[in-house]
């Protein structure tokens, strides 16, 4: 995890179990960038991670991390 210093923003990588294809990734993309205080998020079922920019004053990793379990994939960390 690293932090801007002149920000909130967060940088994080998640390690995430069950995305198989480009659909899981889009999923959960699309299911993130939906909750206010995301940057950017860039998810990659080859490597079984997905990365989120987000804002902490707005969103919080509890939060995030059940958006992805809610679509169906596992957060290891």
């Amino acid at each position: 995890m690293t932090m801007n210093l002149n920000t909130n923003v967060m940088k994080t990588e998640l390690q995430v179990s069950g995305m198989n294809c480009s659909s899981c990734e889009l999923l959960v993309t699309e299911a993130l960038e939906d909750l206010e205080g995301i940057i950017e998020v860039d998810a990659s079922h080859a490597k079984g991670i997905v990365v989120v920019d987000y804002d902490t004053n707005m969103v919080g990793m509890p939060t995030i991390k059940a958006v992805i379990e809610a679509q169906g994939f596992m957060v290891k960390n």
